[in-house]
């Protein structure tokens, strides 16, 4: 039998032209020659879905990422928008706090009771929804990172793929 010149994997053509020494009675040379056109065949038919799937797969994964980018934007998005409404009604509760407290301060003017107020102990506290934010917030970005990464780590895959002899 003929086999391939450089030693390594056999092309579809090289299946396909393969010749056999006649030995004594053998095999019959048209099936032999059939089954070999038909190997050849599949081989081809092979190479050129794994070809396919390279190229789609590359381009499945450019979705993706770009699709967990937007996610990632989104929840980004919304913990700003959480953030800027818990200042607002920090903001809102401290005026109704700062104006009940002028109320029933009667004479006192409300300089002097943010004096009053500035003189005590300090806030050091922070307050449960300012934690839970930033948890969230941290909890999101090592989960978007592990996607990143991943995903990455697909698209490197991708560039491994082995390119076809033509």
């Amino acid at each position: 039998m003929s086999t391939s010149p450089h030693g390594g994997r056999i092309s579809p053509s090289e299946v396909r032209h393969a010749t056999f020494e006649q030995v004594g009675q053998g095999y019959d040379t048209g099936a032999v020659h059939y089954f070999l056109s038909s190997v050849a065949d599949q081989m081809e038919a092979d190479r050129v879905q794994i070809e396919a799937r390279g190229a789609n797969a590359q381009d499945e994964m450019v979705k993706i990422i770009s699709q967990a980018q937007v996610l990632a934007e989104k929840f980004v998005a919304e913990a700003e928008q959480y953030s800027k409404d818990l200042v607002a009604s920090a903001r809102t509760q401290y005026s109704e706090i700062l104006r009940r407290a002028e109320e029933s301060g009667g004479s006192r003017t409300g300089s002097q009771v943010v004096a009053a107020n500035s003189t005590g102990p300090e806030y050091t506290t922070p307050i449960d929804e300012i934690e839970y934010v930033r948890t969230y917030t941290k909890v999101a970005q090592v989960q978007l990172r592990a996607v990143i990464d991943a995903l990455a780590e697909q698209v490197n895959k991708l560039g491994d793929v082995p390119k076809s002899s033509k």
